[in-house]
């Protein structure tokens, strides 16, 4: 195969299993997850990067990521909640704090047609 041929593909070129795949995994969470991902890549990887980072989706409206030494939850949060300055929004679009403290906090994601949880643990080495 070749990329012309990538034109003529379709949906109905899925079999069953990855059609169930991805009901399961192409979920607002997941939407969330990637946007999260692309805040954070230099955040919990940069002069004080973490020992680890897992990501994950427990529900279609429920994201978690959980992180070991790294920076501080607190500076996550505020990296990550979105803020409009002056037409310009820096952090992730919709994704508001619902609480935090030292190690735990909780965001809500506004979207999406249903709002995603999103649970942050900063664990410590």
């Amino acid at each position: 195969m070749n990329l012309s041929d990538t034109a003529i593909l379709v949906a109905d070129d899925l079999s069953d299993s990855e059609r169930t795949l991805l009901a399961r995994t192409a979920t607002p969470a997941a939407t969330l997850l990637g946007a999260v991902s692309m805040i954070l890549r230099t955040t919990l990887f940069s002069a004080d990067p973490a020992a680890w980072v897992d990501m994950w989706q427990a529900r279609p409206d429920l994201a978690r990521i959980e992180w070991m030494d790294g920076p501080e939850l607190s500076e996550v949060v505020a990296h990550l909640a979105a803020k409009d300055y002056e037409g310009q929004i820096e952090g992730v679009p919709g994704l508001r704090i619902t609480s935090c403290n030292d190690h735990t906090a909780d965001m809500l994601w506004l979207g999406a047609a249903t709002p995603v949880e999103l649970q942050l643990t900063r664990q410590l080495s």
